[in-house]
């Protein structure tokens, strides 16, 4: 399970990297998205669409806060709890 975890962190941080960075620098697992300013309020719709479409799972209206999307980290949390996977 830490291959699959690893896989959906490269995934989530090489979207985010490409989409919201431009395609420069580097994200840690533990980045905070928001405070840091990579991602407001419009690019998190984006990052929610990717999640859905890419991952193949469905968020809750009532699951989308920015603090269970904080991280790298958290956001694949998310996807393996949803994929019925633990990391």
């Amino acid at each position: 399970m830490k291959d699959q975890d690893a896989e959906i962190k490269k995934k989530i941080k090489d979207f985010i990297i490409e989409t919201f960075m431009f395609g420069q620098g580097s994200l840690r697992d533990d980045e905070p998205l928001f405070a840091s300013g990579i991602i407001d309020s419009l690019g998190f719709i984006k990052l929610l669409a990717f999640i859905q479409e890419t991952f193949h799972v469905l968020i809750e209206m009532n699951e989308v806060t920015m603090e269970k999307f904080n991280t790298p980290n958290d956001i694949a949390g998310i996807i393996m709890a949803k994929s019925g996977k633990t990391p």
